[in-house]
């Protein structure tokens, strides 16, 4: 084993060159060289980079993030491939070669940023300790980790491994039937597991990759992919998370639902005078 002391570059956070070539060298030669990434850091943002780089490289990554009374483990779903941005949101796989569309997942399972949209930026500005998730209760380490593990070893016995597909959110409680179709050799593999210290409890949500997201999608990985270096410090140097946000397609998402969302009310309003 090997330890390697390494700053992660993060958006919204601006290095300078020289750093930031290091830092991405340095750690997208570690993601192509790991058969599985655990990303176990503190701030969001700084799972963005990671995140990308395992898409691009179509790994295995294990997600961890821990709250005060709460945490989350998580699978990232397999890195995109050119067909499965193609279908709708949730990058449904659509292909007239019926023998690719076999091998390809039926829908590719979300990563950390699928469910937000903003882009990551700076969390620990003007923020204290407890609001940056670094106070913890004692036993939510050892709980997350754990079931980060357990999930690893289950994916490496699935043939699909992290191609695999999840139970529908819901399909079960505390204990899902291990007869679902997505289930292998150690039993279903759940997307993500959500726990909680204040309820004792777990709930295992499975959420599709989203076509916009700021990390798995393909403009982005395609951007990292094209020129590593000088996508990742625009990243870093936006402040406000715009270029990623325009890169990734989300700004023109949220106007264009904008623009529905206020047809719908026009049209409401005249239903209303119809009515009248």
């Amino acid at each position: 084993s090997e330890g390697i002391m390494l700053s992660i570059p993060m958006p919204g956070h601006a290095e300078t060159p020289e750093s930031l070539q290091q830092s991405v060298s340095t750690m997208d030669s570690l993601v192509q060289e790991a058969d599985v990434v655990f990303l176990l850091t503190d701030t969001r943002e700084s799972r963005w980079l990671p995140t990308v780089m395992a898409a691009a490289h179509d790994k295995t990554l294990i997600n961890a993030a821990l709250g005060l009374d709460s945490w989350l483990v998580m699978r990232h779903g397999g890195g995109f491939q050119s067909k499965d941005e193609e279908g709708g949101v949730d990058g449904s796989v659509e292909s007239s070669d019926k023998e690719k569309e076999e091998e390809a997942p039926p829908s590719r399972l979300g990563c950390y940023y699928c469910n937000d949209i903003v882009a990551p930026e700076d969390s620990t500005k003007n923020r204290t300790l407890d609001q940056q998730c670094t106070v913890t209760r004692p036993g939510l380490a050892p709980i997350a980790s754990s079931m980060a593990v357990e999930l690893m070893v289950a994916l490496l016995h699935h043939p699909k491994r992290h191609f695999a597909d999840a139970p529908k959110s819901g399909s079960g409680d505390f204990s899902p039937s291990t007869s679902d179709a997505s289930a292998g050799a150690l039993g279903v593999m759940p997307h993500q597991i959500r726990g909680s210290l204040v309820s004792y409890t777990m709930m295992t949500p499975k959420v599709p990759a989203f076509r916009y997201c700021t990390a798995c999608s393909s403009n982005v990985v395609n951007a990292f992919k094209q020129n590593k270096m000088e996508f990742v410090q625009k990243v870093c140097e936006s402040k406000d998370g715009s270029y990623l946000e325009n890169m990734a397609g989300l700004m023109q998402f949220r106007l264009d639902a904008a623009k529905k969302l206020e047809e719908m009310e026009e049209a409401g309003d005249d239903w209303d005078l119809d009515d009248d």
